[in-house]
């Protein structure tokens, strides 16, 4: 069921992590973070949140859009980019509406992977934020659970210290 301007569209939801600052920073409501979307169709596509970077490869597909390849063009992608704040996820793994996903988020430093049912979606590398002009990592901070305009359902959230990336998700 989706509801409000969402009415008859995807489901979209998102976990947006590393979050910082105030509350309200991005469309009222959510603080500047990185976000591992959660939409049909979509899932793993990359939103930089008010202010949030991040630099990925990628090849281009139209005028606005670019889609994650680990053998693509290193790219920043941010509100200030002239590629924007998006990253669309190579392929697609999501099960069929109505099935459960596993999703994985990796952080470790300043790099997160992105993987839904076991496949690395995306990559980002160099994640950081702008605060007046001035660049600085972005690491660590809240994790915000998005809900926009439609229901959304989660289990068996666990988080868990890393002390590296596991090697297998670069070599994907």
């Amino acid at each position: 069921m989706t509801w409000g301007q969402k009415r008859g569209k995807k489901k979209d939801s998102g976990l947006l992590y590393h979050s910082v600052g105030k509350f309200g920073a991005d469309y009222g409501a959510w603080m500047r973070s990185q976000e591992f979307q959660i939409e049909q169709g979509n899932c793993a596509d990359y939103w930089g949140v008010a202010g949030g970077r991040a630099d990925i490869p990628v090849v281009k597909k139209s005028e606005t859009d670019y889609v994650y390849d680990p053998q693509g063009t290193m790219l920043e992608f941010s509100q200030e980019s002239k590629q924007g704040r998006h990253c669309i996820k190579r392929g697609d793994t999501e099960n069929p509406t109505g099935e459960w996903n596993i999703l994985d988020l990796y952080c470790h430093g300043d790099t997160s992977v992105h993987v839904v049912n076991g496949n690395v979606m995306m990559v980002l590398y160099h994640n950081s934020q702008f605060d007046n002009g001035q660049e600085s990592p972005l690491t660590k901070g809240k994790i915000q659970i998005q809900s926009e305009g439609a229901e959304v359902y989660y289990r068996n959230i666990r988080i868990q210290p890393i002390s590296s990336l596991p090697p297998a998700l670069l070599k994907q």
